[in-house]
């Protein structure tokens, strides 16, 4: 018997039984919506996460001297001509900006914090990050024009210092010459991002503003942020930026921070995990219901067997139940999860009703945009073959075991 009517004969008995079948194909997609669910979920918060660090603060790409990020030294500087001249010659795309980057203490009346305060050019900044649409429109703006000496606080510092907007603050440095350098700024806008951590360690200022204090030689700058079209390209092209500046330390986000990156893996390694525990749960009940078909078919399997039907084709029919029964209902979990998952791709999923602000403090969003994985679905679907298949194996012995003759008998 050839193989396309062993599937049809396999097929036509799945449905013999509907009410069985119907059970075990609704755990299957009730199993698989839930993890494909999930695990979209996991892979959206954390993809989330990682862009909104990359377009507020980070960029996909930072460029460094050598000696910078080591003791975080004011003279630790480089001249942003030849960053501009090499990427422009390379062809490669991308937004840059170039910052100052200093360490000091920030106070107020009411209290006093320590801080790192980039001094940035507001154009770049505005084409490289997405921080200044953090501002709301109650709380300032991004360096407006008719604002002297501006700064740009998070919330949380603007709580800490107990200010508010066009409040003074007075930031302190060291410069070149290792003198103390004080400066007076007036906040013009206040942020809140969805990382907490980052919003209370960072302020900003115009580089004009800062520069003169800080002794150092014309175009010098601590840090240039290179932004790419998205995340996928810089998987790319971060490498040719670190082969144009071989003499410079050149990271991309994945080396800043390096939790995120081994988070993001983790939550992907997580999902096939939680998949592969649904399906081994699920293989119980599988192997109980194929096991259960086998039995009340013994006589009709022992008839095949007598009129010629070999063993192969038995066991072959039993093991193509058992994987169409799997692979039916995943897809069939898998087209909910995805209907379920559409109407929130673009608004986003919001938590806070249900938990506030907790992430925030620890870097995380509270509003999750989930991710459709294609490879990922395509594991899934790999592993409901694979289980289909271990599932059918122990029914499909037990066909083997039936004798022919006994089952004529029984007639």
């Amino acid at each position: 018997m050839n193989i396309k009517r062993i599937a049809s004969l396999a097929w036509k008995n799945i449905w013999r039984n509907r009410v069985r079948s119907g059970v075990i194909l609704g755990a299957i997609a009730l199993g698989l919506f839930a993890g494909t669910y999930l695990s979209a979920l996991m892979t959206g918060w954390m993809i989330g996460t990682i862009n909104s660090d990359i377009n507020n603060f980070m960029s996909h790409v930072q460029i460094h001297d050598s000696t910078f990020i080591a003791n975080s030294d004011i003279n630790a500087y480089f001249l942003k001509t030849p960053v501009a001249e090499r990427l422009a010659q390379s062809g490669i795309e991308a937004q840059t900006a170039y910052r100052l980057k200093l360490n000091g203490m920030l106070a107020s009346a009411g209290n006093v914090t320590g801080i790192v305060v980039k001094g940035v050019f507001r154009d770049q900044e505005m084409q490289t990050t997405t921080l200044w649409k953090q501002i709301p429109d109650s709380l300032g703006s991004f360096f407006p024009d008719n604002f002297r000496i501006p700064i740009v606080i998070s919330a949380k510092t603007a709580e800490k210092l107990k200010v508010r907007l066009r409040s003074k603050i007075v930031f302190t440095f060291q410069d070149v010459s290792g003198n103390m350098q004080s400066l007076a700024f007036r906040v013009c806008g206040i942020f809140r991002t969805t990382n907490g951590m980052l919003d209370e360690s960072m302020a900003f200022v115009l580089y004009d503003d800062i520069f003169p204090a800080t002794g150092l030689p014309q175009d010098a700058v601590h840090e240039a942020g290179i932004l790419f079209r998205d995340l996928k390209a810089s998987e790319t092209l971060a490498p040719q930026v670190k082969a144009l500046f071989p003499d410079m330390r050149v990271e991309d986000w994945r080396e800043m921070n390096p939790m995120l990156s081994m988070s993001l893996e983790w939550i992907n390694m997580m999902a096939v995990v939680i998949i592969g525990i649904f399906l081994l749960a699920l293989s119980f009940g599988i192997v109980n219901t194929m096991l259960m078909a086998v039995l009340e078919r013994t006589r009709e399997l022992g008839m095949l067997g007598a009129i010629g039907m070999s063993k192969k084709s038995i066991f072959s029919m039993i093991m193509l139940e058992t994987v169409f029964l799997t692979f039916v209902g995943s897809v069939v979990g898998i087209i909910l999860g995805v209907a379920l998952l559409l109407p929130s791709i673009h608004t986003g999923l919001d938590l806070t009703p249900l938990m506030g602000d907790t992430f925030v403090d620890w870097g995380f969003g509270s509003v999750i945009y989930p991710q459709i994985n294609v490879a990922m679905f395509v594991e899934i679907v790999i592993l409901v073959i694979v289980a289909g298949i271990l599932s059918a194996i122990y029914p499909a012995m037990k066909a083997l075991k039936l004798k022919p003759l006994e089952a004529i008998r029984q007639l």
